[in-house]
């Protein structure tokens, strides 16, 4: 619902509250709570649907196994550091049924496939307890009131007896995080994936469903006998059967075929490419890739495998820079709105540790490391920390490395750096003295002289 749509007036609400699910027979809290999956406006293209394409869930795996298991802490900034702060528990587990990992994919599937992510927060003594994922479809986002009354409200939906769609009740703005993918303006939602590129879906989808009935129930024969003249139907399936009693069955199979009455034998082929699917198939990998961002070879399709920068390394690198740090800057935002308004003020935030996929190989890391402690940007320390290592023995490795051997140009003359002071070369205000060993030029008297 968007927001231009509340200066009209509201149409009246019918409201009623269906059976719970028996909890024995629940499987999943959509059951128990009675929610339904499958209220997508568009309603022959559900998740479900959609994952059956085999890019699609690909590319749904990829980048919410890939936010799922970076690491992620929180911090605090003090003036222009960021120090580390105690982490919170929902960070390891959102709630006594659900680690961190599954809870991150289960919300990053719903952003992926339908725009939006709502999670039902659990507060005691003003501190988040619980977390947990409501279905999408569940939710409806909009507007109560005018003016300076109005407020935002979450209504929640359930079927009822007879299949129909009633609301069951409301959550209040601060009872609920909700994330959105791409937005347009006015709009209350995110824009759903499913309902953006339904088009390219549902032909990825089609020329899948082909391949399988072509292969299962194809109806082109396998092979011809023409004969000449008119058969009765009688006589067409009398010969069939024949030819299926000689020379069908694993022991008859490549048997010697003899044909009489100047009968004909042709076998009847279509070529893959004649039919244009491997190419149609092939084209929705790129498609889809194309719809969330996920490059080609990280969904074995690695025809284009070149066509940027230097090959795979730049395309995983265009990977987390373009598409996982979206998502996780999106992700950063919203969960740090869980931290207390004192925590917030005292500077407090999440932060995925994307270092973490840009870590190549050890040769690359190592001469990376081997620079940042040549300049004074990484301890010792905290290098070893990154490598899952112990800290240094000596009790040194938390200080900086400098070189001792630099200096800094200045008008006054070189600037030595050493490791306690810099030490400057001493001037009284005047030029300084000759020091080189060329000989004082010789006057005319002195050469009359000699």
């Amino acid at each position: 619902m968007g927001f231009l749509s509340f200066l009209a007036p509201s149409l009246p609400r019918t409201e009623s509250r269906s059976d719970n699910v028996d909890a024995a027979e629940a499987t999943d809290t959509s059951g128990l709570m009675g929610w339904t999956t499958d209220t997508d406006a568009t309603a022959d293209l559900t998740p479900d649907a959609a994952l059956a394409l085999s890019a699609v869930y690909g590319s749904v795996r990829i980048l919410s196994d890939t936010l799922g298991t970076t690491p992620v802490d929180a911090f605090r900034r003090d003036g222009g550091r960021r120090l580390p702060m105690p982490r919170p528990g929902w960070l390891d587990a959102p709630n006594p049924d659900t680690r961190w990992i599954a809870f991150l994919v289960s919300v990053m599937t719903s952003l992926l496939l339908q725009g939006n992510a709502y999670i039902l927060i659990t507060r005691s003594m003003g501190r988040v307890v619980a977390l947990d994922v409501i279905p999408t479809s569940a939710v409806t986002p909009r507007y109560t009131g005018r003016g300076r009354t109005r407020r935002l409200v979450y209504e929640l939906s359930a079927l009822d007896e007879d299949g129909r769609l009633q609301v069951v009740g409301a959550l209040e703005q601060r009872d609920v995080l909700h994330i959105q993918g791409i937005t347009l303006a006015g709009q209350l939602t995110g824009v759903s994936p499913l309902r953006a590129a339904r088009e390219t879906l549902r032909l990825g989808l089609a020329a899948q469903a082909f391949g399988a009935d072509f292969f299962e129930r194809g109806a082109i024969p396998g092979a011809v006998i023409s004969v000449p003249g008119t058969m009765t139907a009688a006589g067409l399936r009398a010969a069939r059967e024949t030819w299926r009693t000689i020379h069908g069955g694993r022991g008859n199979r490549f048997g010697l075929a003899v044909l009489t009455e100047d009968a004909r034998f042709q076998r009847v082929t279509i070529s893959p490419e004649e039919a244009q699917f491997l190419q149609t198939r092939a084209f929705q990998i790129a498609d889809v890739a194309r719809i969330f961002g996920v490059p080609p070879h990280l969904l074995a399709d690695a025809s284009g495998s070149t066509s940027w920068g230097s090959g795979l390394a730049e395309q995983n690198t265009g990977f987390v820079q373009f598409a996982v740090r979206a998502w996780a800057e999106r992700l950063e935002e919203a969960f740090t709105t869980l931290f207390t308004d004192a925590e917030r003020r005292a500077g407090a935030f999440i932060r995925f540790q994307l270092d973490a996929l840009m870590r190549g190989s050890l040769r690359e890391r190592l001469e990376s490391y081997r620079v940042g402690i040549a300049n004074s940007i990484y301890t010792p320390d905290e290098v070893r920390a990154w490598e899952d290592l112990p800290p240094d023995p000596s009790g040194l490795g938390g200080f900086l490395r400098a070189q001792t051997s630099l200096a800094v140009l200045t008008p006054d003359g070189p600037l030595v750096l050493s490791g306690t002071a810099a030490t400057a070369p001493e001037h009284d205000g005047e030029p300084d003295a000759v020091t080189d060993d060329t000989p004082p030029a010789t006057t005319g008297e002195e050469l009359g002289a000699a």
